[in-house]
């Protein structure tokens, strides 16, 4: 994909320390980004704006990823928008879970840019 069709990114996380990171990886490459701090703010959003991807925090509080992820799904059904979960967790369970939720990929935290970005890249460019 090419870096300055400035891709729309809505990075869902309830830790400010996960978005800065992830934001500065992302900023660097002219995604343009969204924030929301939990799983009803990212619903509330996806009302308002189109993301190309949302990058899914696991462990939130009231709603974890993987049930807003099937909620997005349920929402926007039969529209999908690619989902990449970020977990601390590298469980087995935790990627099958991300998986059956809808999930097109699994990163772990500590977060790799190199990993998050060939992600991006790669599912980005089927998605636009």
């Amino acid at each position: 994909m090419e870096k300055s069709s400035r891709a729309n990114v809505l990075i869902v996380d309830d830790s400010s320390t996960n978005i800065r990171v992830v934001s500065n990886i992302l900023s660097t490459l002219n995604y343009k980004i969204y924030i929301a701090k939990n799983g009803i703010q990212a619903l509330n959003l996806l009302s308002k704006l189109s993301p190309d991807v949302i990058l899914m925090d696991v462990q939130m509080p009231n709603m974890n990823g993987f049930e807003c992820c099937e909620r997005i799904f349920n929402i926007l059904s039969p529209l999908t928008i690619p989902v990449i979960f970020l977990s601390g967790s590298n469980d087995d369970s935790d990627r099958k879970k991300a998986k059956a939720a809808g999930g097109i990929a699994y990163i772990t935290k500590p977060i790799n840019a190199d990993e998050l970005v060939q992600a991006l890249d790669e599912h980005l460019a089927i998605a636009l």
